[in-house]
């Protein structure tokens, strides 16, 4: 997969979440918060796609994706990011 393609892939996965995923401009990298009652994920957008990819798959990783359909390379790729953590 191209890296737009899974970029637009992972921002997929959140909002089925119930994620809203948000790019702001300001002097930080990104990642979930929580503003009242809704979960947020903010990444900078003046960011390259390969890093808003590790903070999104980051993010992921620590979630619960058991019942979550999604194509195999993006799983992938959540995974992988996961073990680099790990």
């Amino acid at each position: 997969m191209k890296e737009d393609e899974v970029l637009s892939g992972l921002e997929s996965v959140m909002t089925t979440l119930g994620v809203q995923v948000r790019y702001e401009k300001g002097d930080f990298a990104g990642g979930l918060c929580k503003l009242k009652d809704k979960q947020l994920l903010i990444l900078n957008s003046a960011m390259p796609p390969n890093q808003k990819i590790k903070i999104l798959a980051s993010e992921l990783s620590q979630m619960g994706l058991d019942n979550v359909f999604m194509v195999p390379a993006l799983r992938q790729v959540i995974d992988d990011v996961g073990k680099e953590k790990g």
